[in-house]
This record gives C-alpha cells, structure tokens and sequence, in this order.
C-alpha cells in the first residue's frame, strides 16, 4: 500500500513540472501603419518620333526623295538650335508593297520610312518643333510624350513625406493607446505613378501641311504625380 502512494506522488509531481515548462510566450506588441508621399509636378521636357515616308515606283528614286525631305526636317529643327546629338534615327526601312488578285501577288511601289527621335530639354519648343517638321516634309508623327528631367529628386521628396506620415500615424496610435513608439521592426514600399498625358498624331497628311503655315500647333504638358507609399511596423513598449 505505502509502494502504491509514492508512485502517485512521483506521477503528480511530473505534472507539476510539465506544467510549469509550458510558459505561456507573449509575442511583442506591434503597430502596423502606412504612409502616402505625394508630389506633382510639372513636364520640363518632351520627345517627339516623326518620320518621312515616301513612295515611288523605283527604289532609288523613292530613297533619294526622302533622303532630301528628311535633310530639310533635321535642318529645320536644327534651326530651332536644337543639338544634333538630340536627333537620333530610330528607325530606316525600304519595302515594297504587295497585293494579291485571283491568286497572283501583284508588286506595287516601294515605300520608304526614315524615323527620327527628337528630345527636347524645353517642352515649350514643341509645338515649333512639330510645325516647322511638317512644313519641312515630315508626313508622319508618331508620338509626343511628356517627361521630368529631375525625377530622383522629386522620389526622394514623396518617399520623405511618406515615411514622415507612416511615423507620425504609428506616434499618434501609441501614445493614444497609452503606449510608446518603439523601434521600427519592418518597412517597404509601393511606387505608383500617374504620367503624363500622352499625344499622339498618327500620319499626317496634305491638308495638315496646308493648316500649319496658319496655325501653331497647341501643346499642352500637363502634370504628372509621383506617389509613394511605405508599409510599416513598429514596436510598442
């Protein structure tokens, strides 16, 4: 009978022990926050992609042609005291058009594209840029957008006031709550931008060339936002 009661002891005393190695680990107590920087900005420069195409029944002629047209566009925008070395060509292509009629491939004229990419440091140049082309032989514009020479500074802005915001909010929440802000635990963030609008004016044609000698081209940069936004955790003493 005594052997019986002290291994009921032994047993209730390894429950004791169990249960006294089970802490219960309480986790760090956290604030989880989020902040928004924002900036607009005005567009400081543009570019524009134009071409000279031309057309003819001869390859060499067709070349020949838009080679003159396309030397009096690069010297009209040169006289603009645009640099040459913002007039780049982007693309040169030569082919012949084709057809098919009652099974027969029938060969029509060659086609000739010489297309060029102008960057303007000033976007105000735009518009003249666009009608002095046009008027020079330029037939077709492909695009014209809109850009921020200084863009790293202007992320830098927004990411600053984003984690500024994210801080003061996490500040706000702790000392409400009767806690205080502890370390920062983690941190990343989300860039979204809203660019520019974009114009884009695909083949011009005669009577655009006619409208330009009377008309100036309106152009409009627009704005564009630069938005940051920073998840954060902070510790809570």
């Amino acid at each position: 009978m005594k052997q019986l009661k002290i291994i009921a002891a032994v047993a209730l005393t390894g429950m004791f022990l169990s249960c006294s190695i089970r802490q219960v680990q309480y986790n760090k107590r956290t604030v989880q926050v989020s902040g928004t920087g924002t900036v607009e900005v005005e567009a400081d420069n543009a570019t524009i992609v134009l071409s000279v195409v031309t057309t003819g029944r001869d390859a060499t002629i067709a070349a020949q042609n838009n080679a003159k047209k396309m030397t009096a566009v690069t010297e009209a925008i040169e006289a603009l005291s645009i640099s040459k070395d913002n007039i780049t060509t982007q693309n040169y292509s030569i082919y012949q058009e084709q057809s098919h009629q009652a099974g027969k491939t029938v060969y029509g004229d060659y086609k000739v594209s010489n297309e060029i990419k102008v960057f303007l440091k000033d976007k105000d140049l735009a518009s003249s840029v666009i009608d002095a082309s046009i008027k020079a032989g330029a037939n077709r514009l492909s695009s014209l957008n809109f850009g921020i020479t200084n863009s790293d500074i202007l992320v830098k802005q927004a990411r600053t006031l984003a984690v500024q915001q994210a801080q003061e909010s996490a500040a706000l929440i702790a000392g409400t709550s009767g806690a205080q802000l502890g370390n920062l635990l983690q941190i990343y963030e989300e860039y979204n931008s809203r660019a520019f609008p974009k114009a884009a004016l695909m083949k011009s044609n005669g009577d655009m060339m006619e409208e330009s000698a009377s008309y100036s081209t309106p152009i409009n940069g627009g704005k564009s936002t630069i938005s940051i936004t920073v998840n954060a955790t902070y510790e809570l003493k």
